[in-house]
């Protein structure tokens, strides 16, 4: 398997089985490419399905033309925590939508007149926005679904890009054409909830709440479930390395940061536990700053590839949640 991913081994597709041998002929399937985005997650099985539920039934389901609105949406997110992989990726899909003119504008940074509302809105989301309102959660998912996946490409891609190809707009023209039949599928939705009865015998019992704003719908319970199960990367941590990683993002934002901040509350706490903390610190606000060092000295000879991708996760999604929570708030405010 080429070395597209660092600090962990993804499962090799020819040797994957269960749940991770289903996600990825899934994403092969209907996503059209099999790449970083989601084999990183594979060494934790019960991760990998939720991320792939909550992409699916948010990104892809709901039609071609809403679909290309979507992948405005993830470029907007891409760019402003800057994601050069996932900006490449989405760019090139949007180029597969036949909108060139859109998709080399939002890699710059200018959307054009006709979807700057939408730009806008991916920015600063709200519960409603230009868009039909049994649409909404389908958005807002995807907001949130790269959120989480361009901070954890931006620690475990070995990339800067998919492809050498894809980082001129040729390249991403050319390449595009293998992905116009992706684009244009109208999906149906909810095939992928089944992968979320998937529990493993130490997550069994877990109770998952879905969000007001997409309660009763395949999005809610792909973020439910992604929720819950990411939560148990603060396993590897003490309570006061817990609370000092809340501490920190909450003091900090949301947004994609140059320099990871110093630990809130971090003082006294053992050094291992700093190490964790500050990785998961790091993942939610720097990602780009995790090096192989950081996860080796986190490691020692205890922890595995498991581990280490639920720790990522677990301090990405503290960022995302929050990005959640202001979604739900600037509903309130407005």
């Amino acid at each position: 398997m080429s070395p597209a991913v660092r600090h962990v081994a993804p499962v090799d597709p020819k040797r994957a089985d269960g749940v991770v041998a289903e996600v990825y002929r899934q994403a092969r399937s209907e996503l059209g490419v099999l790449g970083p985005a989601l084999t990183m997650f594979s060494p934790a099985p019960e991760l990998l399905a939720p991320v792939w539920s909550l992409l699916r039934e948010s990104l892809l389901v709901g039609g071609p033309e809403e679909r290309k609105a979507k992948e405005v949406v993830a470029t907007v997110v891409a760019v402003r925590n800057g994601c050069r992989f996932c900006t490449d990726a989405h760019v090139t899909l949007l180029h597969a939508a036949g909108e060139p003119e859109l998709a080399e504008g939002l890699r710059a940074g200018v959307a054009p007149q006709e979807w700057a509302a939408l730009a806008d809105w991916a920015a600063a989301p709200t519960a409603s926005g230009p868009f039909a309102p049994e649409a909404a959660p389908r958005f807002i998912g995807t907001v949130l679904v790269f959120e989480l996946i361009t901070r954890l490409l931006k620690a475990l891609a070995a990339n800067e890009a998919p492809s050498p190809v894809l980082t001129t707009r040729l390249g991403r023209s050319v390449g595009s054409r293998l992905l116009r039949q992706a684009m244009a599928a109208d999906l149906e939705p909810g095939a992928s909830l089944p992968l979320l009865e998937e529990w493993p015998q130490w997550a069994r019992g877990t109770v998952v709440r879905e969000p007001a704003w997409a309660a009763g719908t395949p999005v809610g319970r792909a973020y439910g479930s992604l929720r819950s199960i990411a939560a148990y990367g603060s396993m590897l941590l003490s309570d006061a390395a817990v609370e000092s990683v809340a501490r920190t993002v909450g003091a900090h934002g949301t947004e994609v940061a140059d320099a990871v901040p110093e630990l809130t509350g971090g003082a006294g706490l053992p050094r291992e536990a700093a190490l964790g903390a500050r990785l998961a610190v790091a993942a939610a606000l720097v990602p780009g700053a995790v090096t192989e060092s950081d996860v080796d000295s986190w490691r020692g000879g205890a922890f595995t590839d498991h581990c280490v991708v639920h720790l990522l996760a677990f301090g990405a999604m503290t960022a995302v949640d929050a990005v959640q929570d202001e979604i739900e708030t600037r509903n309130i405010d407005a």
